[in-house]
């Protein structure tokens, strides 16, 4: 348990960080060029689909601590599987559903998670066929959170869209609202969405006023993940993509996609550990190693 002096040097270095915080600049994004097609596997010709968000949003700046101050997260979880769904095939040779693939890497993402910081609060809303439904709580109580996370089932549906803005008006309606003064935040929001229809696209019926609220207060988030079918010209992919880049009104949103690879699907859902507070914008994010840094790094180490 901490003691005064402990809380005293701890609110000591969080003043020092807020006086000489960061301040990003972030560019305005523009549609870029998409993948290399990928087939799926019954060989039919497949469509691209843009590997970044391909949408174009004002330039916006931000000027907040990076703090590791806790996270409220919320996961909004797809559960709906579509007529021609197809499932994840690994390397064993077993065969997943597409919840049952997500189910486990959000739990694999709360246990990293919480073993980086303990105060963190997880919360659980799902998606089902034309509705949504709040799951479970903000709690930092592991046990309870996978839990509600076990309990939710697979729904059907046939719709051609879904009115995602219901879901920003239950959020806007479950978060907490009190975060202290802004200059020196309790905690920060984050929504996690993961939808998983391919031919059903997300769009604002509703609730487009909720999501602006939301976003109008600089610690809160939004990130989405979108995991689809392998593209073919039988499906949406590329409608539903593009509707999921517009709900990145900051610019301070990731963006995701992944189709039926479960090395990828575990790989996204990595990406999003990081603090909000703490990462750089999605288009200067950098995954690969600089060969260079470690011919250096390997050069000094035998000196």
């Amino acid at each position: 348990m901490s003691t005064t002096q402990d809380l005293n040097e701890e609110i000591d270095t969080v003043s020092a960080k807020l006086t000489s915080t960061t301040m990003f600049t972030p560019a305005v994004n523009t549609p870029e060029q998409s993948k290399t097609p990928t087939s799926n596997n019954s060989n039919t010709s497949s469509r691209n689909l843009d590997s970044k968000k391909s949408c174009t949003v004002q330039e916006n700046i931000r000027n907040l601590p990076e703090l590791n101050i806790p996270e409220k997260i919320l996961f909004v979880v797809d559960t709906v599987k579509e007529e021609k769904s197809t499932s994840f095939k690994v390397g064993t040779g077993g065969s997943y559903s597409p919840l049952y693939m997500i189910k486990r890497v959000v739990e694999t993402f709360i246990n990293a998670k919480s073993t980086i910081q303990r105060k963190h609060e997880y919360g659980l809303m799902i998606l089902e066929s034309s509705t949504i439904r709040w799951v479970c709580d903000f709690t930092n109580n592991i046990k309870t959170i996978l839990n509600n996370l076990d309990t939710i089932e697979e729904s059907s549906d046939d719709e051609k869209t879904f009115d995602i803005g219901q879901v920003f008006e239950e959020i806007q309606s479950r978060i907490p609202v009190k975060n202290y003064d802004m200059s020196f935040p309790m905690f920060t929001t984050r929504v996690i969405l993961i939808y998983s229809r391919s031919n059903c696209i997300p769009r604002f019926n509703t609730g487009q006023k909720c999501l602006a609220n939301l976003t109008e207060n600089p610690y809160f988030f939004l990130d989405v993940l979108f995991v689809h079918e392998p593209p073919t010209s039988e499906n949406l992919c590329e409608e539903v993509y593009a509707e999921i880049t517009t709900l990145d009104t900051t610019n301070f949103s990731y963006i995701l996609e992944v189709g039926r690879n479960a090395a990828k699907l575990h790989d996204n859902m990595a990406k999003l550990l990081a603090h909000p507070l703490q990462r750089p914008p999605q288009k200067d994010m950098c995954y690969t190693i600089n060969e260079s840094i470690l011919t250096d790094l390997h050069t000094n180490s035998n000196v």
